[in-house]
């Protein structure tokens, strides 16, 4: 006999607490702060049969009284939704998809791309979510990226989203709090279990089409579903597959995107009016600067004439207004200063770039269950996932910390060699020597075409599983093993060796980079690159439950005790041309692994990992009192590599009257490190940086327009993976409340806190040179300390007469910033979950309602180590206000952590017909790196985007029918304008506006 809480909850829409007026101000304005999806009303029968997800005891009482969002068929179905990152896109309680395809545009053969969509709860970051099937662990998706944690980038990981067919799903479940101690590792901020459907029999076959208002794309999917019972019932075979195809979208498809120069979109009055941070262009083109080597510009005649004072001149398309002299028929040549073109990433040579790239997708699972003669049960599962997809990108530029030359004797070098057809007259340059005169090639992009990326990727998984009865005890036993490939093909890519040969070539077939991509042999340079990815998990687990253990005055105590064991491995191998096997030395001595052969990337070695996890875990469910049940756990895990951890939970549900549901969780969760941050070895990274030490002196020592000290650059950053790293760890508590006023409302509000220690992060490359800096305030012109973390090479004359002048000792370039994987910092998020559910039947039809939303109230990364020693130097007013101290601050808001996101849904059906309207609104957030000097932040405005379908059910010869039209995006709402590749902050947005779609699904 199920007790009060169960019986209440079973048969109610579990979510939180809000006011009455919070459902009228949820119709008009999606200003509530609401969350919680859940299951239609089920038979009490049946729910005692569905495990739920927060609980390994299936039918468990006090699973129900957790705090779980779900996500039925139907929702899935009237939402249009149709792949698991856009179902994603729909949970308030997930944050940003950092492994979106518009958003890694700029990260190279280094970002997961392809088919890959990743989950995070919480925005605590991908990796922080626990990923189910079925209730039992996925594989990692096989290629990973890194995401800035603390003060930079930091390698993570992600169960593919894209790998369940939302069409299979029976239900999406997710558990907002920490689960560590039921499911293990890495359910820190929750975890999300994707259950499909299992006994099926009959035949389904649905179409599906999309079409969109603003682009030419459409989209088209077929899902078949089919199973019959065989074995006069004890054996049933179910089958579900999809085929999934997707136009592209590429940056000429709108004229908000087709210019990477977004000032224009700026309002005149906006104080980023004319802002260069908008200006999503590059310096970098096929008019390239070019830097005399080796000689004197005065010596060869070429100063004041044809070159500055450092021999550095510009090239422009013949007929620019900035001609100085003539070149070719292409090209004419001015002394620098004049202006560069810039190089338009998302319109160039009517091409672009891809916001989404074309895709084929094909899914199936297959299951087959048996109840044998004894009682035993087997359930054995089959899945499989595959995916090809095609993405163009924008062309390759060099390194500035390794750039490329043009040999003297070039056969199109300007100032080549006497008697070559492309040398220029000799009246023009008499002074130039007959050898000729070698150029460093300089704000130079090998445009001729644009990258062209081809992934494909599969993943499997193989599961047996067995369950039974011995005596009292209830057992189920399982083995499985999942594994992921994927292959990523850059083509037209740019071999340093290859250019550097090309570029030195005496003969008509050498490299022309004074064509402006026109004939210029770039063929002979390109090479394909490769990333091969593999991750596999095998897992074996075995649990048994006992019903009534005990009694205690509420019924009887339920024990469940279990062991699993699971394997988990990565292979990341890269191209010769990245890994070191083909190396390229640049004219400075730089190579592997400071320098890879393609221009444009960095040097990657390949990478390999794996570890055994060993757990023992039990569960207990008391039912204290007739309306108080508690749930108690312990988890004891050990890894192979980071030594072990014990976790414990508890959680209750107390309901003092029919009407009033209280309930409650603490427990402890971990992460473990992944296996990328343990064992990647030596990686050097060149990002664009700002070195704050010679801001400092360049503000302080005369020189505030940076005319002699240059502090941002191309600055390389040197980490690897550390042995000594511990797990994550965190403490998550939650209490909430939920009311029933009558049969058919349910409001609910719950409070939810996340302390999460020893976040595996890196202090980053410009956090260390504010160390350098502190270091350095410390001593004086004549006593260095400094930060050994950053090497630089020997300061100048001239810089350092700057830093005399400013009171530190002198500093140089840097050369490189070493960083480690370390346990660092302490991250707490909090904040509320509000829902509102109500569901009613009248004479004109059946409604129903639902109202989720989640509301950041904190979101901190507090300091520790070397980062404590910025915000104390800060605090203290040893440097200056405006340096700042990145990744250690309150992190609401920051650049797409919105504080408040909201969903609701409203539905109608009434006989053969059905109607739906759902609302999704992101709120409000800023990005960072736009704060103007007197604090103004830049902040991007919530999007609120509408969806509404209509349906009719009818027989065609016999065959259940049903068809579908919907509208995506009803208001053809667009993303608000944002400094990123595309105009749009496309972790957080889409912008692609109003689209259509045509569902019909037949049931034979």
């Amino acid at each position: 006999m199920l007790n009060p809480i169960t019986q209440a909850i079973r048969n109610r829409k579990v979510s939180f607490f809000t006011l009455p007026l919070t459902l009228v101000a949820g119709l008009t304005a999606l200003n509530l702060n609401a969350q919680e999806q859940s299951t239609e009303t089920a038979e009490a029968e049946d729910v005692e049969r569905v495990a739920v997800v927060g609980s390994q005891i299936r039918g468990g009482k006090v699973s129900e009284a957790l705090a779980v969002s779900v996500f039925d068929a139907d929702d899935i179905a009237e939402l249009g939704i149709e792949s698991g990152d856009e179902l994603l896109d729909l949970i308030p309680e997930n944050g940003q998809n950092f492994f979106n395809e518009a958003g890694n545009i700029g990260g190279g053969v280094n970002a997961a791309r392809g088919d890959v969509g990743a989950f995070n709860l919480r925005n605590l970051g991908t990796g922080n979510t626990l990923v189910l099937l079925n209730g039992r662990r996925m594989v990692n998706s096989a290629s990973y990226q890194t995401e800035e944690v603390g003060g930079s980038f930091v390698p993570v990981n992600s169960v593919n989203s894209n790998t369940i067919p939302v069409g299979g799903l029976q239900r999406l479940e997710v558990l907002r709090d920490g689960a560590s101690a039921i499911y293990g590792a890495d359910a820190v901020a929750g975890v999300v279990n994707n259950v499909l459907k299992t006994d099926f029999v009959g035949l389904n076959v649905g179409l599906r089409y999309k079409d969109y208002e603003n682009l030419p794309r459409n989209d088209k999917q077929l899902t078949l579903e089919w199973g019959k019972d065989f074995n006069d019932g004890r054996t049933n075979v179910s089958v579900f597959g999809s085929y999934y195809d997707r136009g592209r979208v590429n940056s000429t498809h709108d004229p908000r995107w087709s210019n990477s120069d977004f000032r224009d979109r700026l309002p005149e009055d906006s104080p980023w009016a004319g802002d260069t941070n908008f200006r999503n262009d590059s310096a970098n083109s096929l008019y390239g600067q070019f830097d005399l080597q080796g000689a004197s510009a005065r010596d060869v005649g070429l100063r004041d004439v044809f070159t500055d004072s450092s021999g550095e001149f510009e090239t422009y398309p013949i007929g620019d207004e900035r001609c100085q002299y003539t070149i070719n028929q292409y090209l004419c040549g001015a002394i620098d200063g004049q202006g560069v073109i810039r190089h338009n990433f998302n319109g160039h040579a009517g091409i672009g770039r891809d916001l989404v790239s074309d895709l084929e997708r094909q899914n199936m699972f297959v299951f087959v269950n048996h109840a044998f003669d004894n009682g035993m049960e087997s359930f054995t599962e089959a899945s499989y996932y595959n995916f090809s997809s095609n993405l163009i990108r924008h062309a390759s530029a060099q390194f500035s910390t390794s750039e490329l030359r043009v040999g003297a004797q070039n056969y199109y070098n300007p100032f080549g060699p006497c008697g070559s057809p492309y040398r220029l007259s000799e009246e023009l340059i008499p002074d130039v020597p007959c050898e000729g005169l070698e150029f460093r090639l300089d704000n130079y992009r090998f445009a001729e075409l644009p990258r062209i990326v081809d992934n494909e990727g599969t993943t499997y998984r193989l599961l047996q599983g067995l369950r039974g009865y011995v005596g009292d005890w209830e057992w189920e036993s399982a083995i499985a093993y999942s594994k992921a490939t994927k292959s990523d093909v850059t083509h037209n890519r740019v071999s340093n060796t290859l250019m550097q040969e090309a570029l030195f070539d005496s003969t008509e077939a050498a490299y022309n980079p004074f064509s402006a991509g026109v004939n210029s042999n770039i063929e002979r340079a390109l090479v394909d690159v490769r990333r091969d990815n593999e991750t596999t998990l095998t897992t074996f687990d075995i649990k048994a439950f006992h019903p009534a253990m005990f009694e205690l005055p509420g019924g009887d105590a339920g024990l469940l005790v279990g062991v699993d064991y699971r394997r988990e491995t990565f292979d990341d191998d890269r191209d010769p041309r990245l890994d070191g096997t083909i190396r390229f030395t640049d004219w400075e001595g730089d190579t592997y692994p400071f320098v890879s052969d393609i221009a444009n990337s960095s040097p990657t070695p390949d990478n390999s990992g794996s570890r055994k996890v060993t757990a023992l875990f039990t569960e207990l469910q008391l039912p204290v009192l007739k309306n108080l049940d508690v749930q108690a756990a312990l988890r004891y895990e050990d890894f192979s590599d980071v030594g072990n951890t014990t976790v414990g939970k508890l959680a209750f549900g107390w309901r003092p009257n029919d009407a009033i549901l209280v309930r409650g969780s603490w427990s402890e969760a971990f992460r473990a490190p992944n296996l990328v941050t343990i064992n990647e070895e030596f990686v050097a990274r060149s990002n664009t940086r700002t070195d704050w030490t010679c801001v400092y002196a360049a503000e302080n020592g005369g020189d505030p327009e940076q005319d002699v000290l240059d502090c941002r650059n191309s600055t390389q950053r040197s980490a690897e993976g550390s042995q000594d790293l511990k797990p994550e760890d965190s403490t998550n508590t939650s209490v909430g409340l939920v009311l029933t006023p009558t049969d058919s409302l349910t409001l609910t509000l719950d409070y939810w806190s996340i302390e999460k220690n020893n976040t595996i992060g890196l202090l980053g490359e410009e956090n260390h040179t504010l160390l350098d800096l502190v270091y350095r305030l410390q001593g004086d012109v004549n006593s260095c300390n400094t930060n050994p973390a950053v090497d630089r090479v020997e300061a100048t004359d001239d810089q350092a007469a700057i830093y005399a002048a400013a009171g530190i000792c002198p500093a140089g370039d840097i050369r490189f910033i070493n960083d480690t994987y370390a346990n660092l910092d302490k991250r707490t998020v909090q904040g509320f979950d509000i829902g509102v559910y109500y569901e009613e039947t009248f004479d004109f039809g059946r409604l129903d309602f639902r109202y989720n939303a989640s509301i950041l109230d904190k979101f901190e990364q507090e300091a520790g180590g070397d980062a404590a020693v910025l915000v104390n130097a800060k605090e203290q007013g040893i440097l200056p206000e405006s340096f700042p101290v990145d990744g250690f601050a309150d992190l609401i808001g920051k650049d797409g952590n919105q504080k408040q996101r909201h969903t609701f849904k409203l539905s109608w059906r009434k006989d053969a017909w059905g109607a739906a309207i759902s609302g999704n609104r992101i709120g409000s957030f800023y990005q960072s790196h736009l704060t103007l000097d007197d604090g103004t932040r830049y902040i991007i405005p919530a999007m609120t985007t509408y969806d509404a379908m209509v349906d009719y059910r009818f027989d065609v010869s016999d065959v259940r029918t049903r068809v579908r039209l919907g509208v995506k995006n009803l208001t053809d709402e667009r993303a608000p304008l944002a400094d990123d590749y595309f105009g749009f902050f496309s972790d957080a947005h889409r912008d692609y506006g109003r689209n259509y779609y045509v569902d019909v699904k037949a049931y034979f």
